[in-house]
């Protein structure tokens, strides 16, 4: 079942309660550009932990904490310029943090509103919900998308050899707690 449009699809599917997102279920890849928006990069950033809680129907909050340092673009030199003071400086900033206190519809989507923090610094960002299905076990299985200015958060080295915006897929699995099955 999918529930991306209406309040009854989201309530059917994630009913009241507290959920915890399995890290080894969770997939976070980013898409970019480089060399001045010919070539295209891909990569990965490992999830830490993550949880939500859905308090009523069209009510939730959601909080992610991503290791800074697993951002893989897949090119050891690339890799370690991106973990550098540069860019993301992983040394000084571990965690990039995702927190949203809303939940709402736009364009006919579920979005949580939300604040990303990378490099030690907090903008906003909307975590547009693309899929939302119960698996086998019970647990949700979800896709979630956002686009992530990388100025925003003052990561600005390689202005126009490395491309300002990423986008981000996320696909998790998530088990409701015990507590409130």
């Amino acid at each position: 079942m999918n529930a991306s449009i209406t309040d009854t699809a989201l309530a059917s599917t994630a009913t009241v309660g507290h959920y915890r997102i399995e890290a080894s279920g969770t997939t976070v890849r980013f898409y970019t550009r480089h060399l001045f928006g010919l070539g295209a990069v891909s990569g990965t950033v490992s999830l830490r932990e993550a949880d939500f809680s859905v308090t009523e129907p069209s009510s939730a909050t959601v909080h992610a904490v991503l290791d800074a340092a697993s951002f893989d673009p897949g090119n050891p030199r690339r890799d370690t310029d991106v973990r550098s003071q540069k860019y993301l400086d992983v040394a000084a900033y571990p965690d990039i943090t995702f927190d949203s206190q809303q939940i709402r519809q736009h364009d006919g989507k579920w979005v949580a509103v939300g604040t990303l923090t990378v490099h030690g610094v907090a903008a906003p960002v909307d975590l547009t919900l693309d899929e939302l299905r119960r698996d086998d076990d019970e647990g949700l299985i979800f896709r979630a998308s956002a686009k992530i200015d990388r100025y925003a958060h003052q990561v600005t080295a390689g202005k126009g050899l490395a491309a300002r915006w990423l986008i981000v897929q996320v696909t998790a699995i998530a088990r409701k707690d015990s507590i409130d099955a």
